[in-house]
């Protein structure tokens, strides 16, 4: 049996199928700081300046159940004043695997359910996935207040003439 393999270029810790025994398996990790770069990268934020987290694996009749812990310090820009400020993630997760993924209509699969590619899980891209899942979407910076509204409109945008063209009949 192949055993996990850890891939230095990207974010990859595979693990085969058949790793997982009958009370499951278990990983802890601690991202590098070129795999931190990497999920920065990919969630386009500014940084992630560490990123643990402890996973287990079970196999749960034809399904793979995947649950852990994510602790993540983020870097964030505020979507208000657009300051850096520091994001903290420290949440559970579960994510649910087969490799007889039930195709619904038109190709689209499963919510809930993501496939299984060659008999093999790639953990730290799970990970990855739910730090994005994770993050606040609209990044705000602790005790900054006030929304987003547009400024008085001063008729001084490009479609402003656009209102002249409408006839009213």
């Amino acid at each position: 049996m192949e055993k996990s393999k850890k891939n230095e270029k990207g974010l990859n810790k595979i693990l085969f199928l058949g790793e997982i025994g009958p009370d499951g398996w278990v990983g802890d990790f601690v991202a590098t700081p070129a795999q931190c770069a990497k999920i920065a990268e990919r969630f386009e934020i500014p940084k992630v300046e560490n990123l643990q987290a402890h996973v287990n694996a079970v196999i749960d009749d034809d399904l793979v159940r995947v649950r852990g812990h994510i602790k993540a310090d983020l870097e964030r820009v505020c979507v208000v004043s657009l300051d850096p400020f520091q994001e903290v993630l420290d949440t559970d997760f579960e994510a649910l695997f087969s490799e007889d993924v039930p195709v619904i209509k038109d190709g689209e699969m499963e919510d809930d359910i993501e496939p299984i590619d060659r008999g093999r899980l790639d953990i730290f891209d799970i990970v990855a996935e739910q730090v994005g899942l994770n993050m606040n979407p609209f990044p705000r910076k602790p005790n900054v207040s006030g929304n987003y509204t547009e400024k008085a409109d001063s008729g001084n945008h490009p479609f402003a003439n656009l209102k002249n063209l409408i006839k009213n009949d």
